[in-house]
């Protein structure tokens, strides 16, 4: 690394926020406190209403308020403030190992428009979160066709990079426009900006030793309501992006686009055979039909569970199983709601 901060490249930290009171101090703490020296740290506050604003103004960043837009508006915007010759992205709801900046950077070099890296996780005292936590270290080690114990070893080019833990050359970002706006949520707008930068020629790198440990949900409920909201908004990045619809990316490939539709369909034909039960009708589909539909999702489920706690070697993760059923038909409600939206809706329209 140069010695000079002159010759240092510099790095602009962008943290959106909205409502982030209770994580807030931590991450700001961990983003000020980089072993790379050159960065400056930029909180994009969202319209929060809770004491996000006084807990900012005790730190020396840059901050800037607006209206609520949602976070990829947020982030464009801290982008846009910064002077970085890199643009990093983290959640408030994060808290950067400290040689985060360092780690990013060293896996960038001629090519490579993006590095990302991985989770660590903040609450480890709460059961669900635990789970969360070594499902996605596990889909992150299948991401760079590794096992979970070898997976921390090596850079690895990916085809998608999530915004909480990201860094992108400033002018690959600027080239592509940044995040698109019209996706309001936390869902599908970083997927979006790593398939343009791929399709734009550039390459995305992976470096597991990049951590920022996250709070990951801690209840059911909020849990599957995010869950309902990437089904819903998936949908869109499938119409912006049809040559992925059938493959997704390597993050959540084929099974994980096939198990919403899965779910519901399961429920469908298990809610016909008990309706035709109850008012002693036929049902529609022959047990020949039902059954092997009905069983065959829950197959898929537990096969699912069982190869999960054999590469997390964790057999706890055998209780994540009705998290994935309950996870599954969640996103699926979600899927039907972007198909009315996106689909159906826009046609009529036009």
């Amino acid at each position: 690394m140069p010695d000079s901060l002159d010759t240092m490249p510099r790095v602009s930290i962008v943290v959106p926020a909205y409502n982030a009171e209770a994580t807030l101090e931590r991450c700001l703490h961990a983003c000020l406190h980089q072993t790379y020296p050159n960065t400056e740290v930029i909180l994009v506050d969202d319209g929060s209403i809770d004491a996000t604003p006084r807990i900012a103004a005790a730190f020396p960043i840059h901050y800037v308020q607006q209206q609520n837009r949602g976070p990829a508006a947020a982030r464009n915007r801290g982008a846009a403030e910064g002077e970085g010759d890199f643009v990093a992205f983290t959640d408030a709801d994060c808290v950067p190992a400290p040689d985060w900046i360092e780690q990013l950077l060293a896996g960038f070099e001629e090519g490579i428009v993006a590095v990302g890296g991985t989770y660590g996780i903040a609450n480890s005292e709460n059961t669900l979160a635990r789970m969360i936590h070594k499902e996605i270290l596990d889909r992150h080690a299948i991401f760079q066709g590794q096992s979970p114990r070898t997976s921390h070893l090596a850079l690895h080019e990916v085809d998608f990079l999530g915004s909480f833990n990201v860094m992108y050359r400033r002018e690959a970002f600027q080239s592509v426009g940044g995040f698109d706006e019209s996706f309001p949520h936390a869902s599908a707008e970083d997927n979006d900006l790593s398939y343009r930068l791929i399709d734009a020629g550039g390459i995305l790198r992976f470096n597991p030793r990049a951590i920022v440990n996250h709070y990951h949900p801690a209840r059911l409920i909020p849990y599957l309501r995010a869950q309902t909201r990437h089904g819903y908004w998936r949908v869109k990045l499938y119409v912006k992006h049809p040559n992925r619809t059938t493959k997704g990316d390597r993050y959540a490939g084929l099974a994980e686009l096939l198990a919403p539709a899965m779910a519901l369909l399961a429920v469908a034909v298990a809610l016909c055979a008990e309706a035709g039960r109850l008012f002693g009708r036929r049902s529609p589909l022959p047990p020949a039909i039902e059954i092997p539909i009905m069983l065959a999702y829950v197959l898929f489920c537990v096969w699912r569970a069982v190869r999960l706690t054999f590469r997390t070697r964790q057999p706890r993760m055998l209780l994540f199983l009705p998290v994935i059923i309950l996870r599954d038909l969640a996103r699926g409600l979600g899927m039907l709601g972007g198909l009315v939206r996106f689909i159906l809706v826009a046609k009529g329209a036009h």
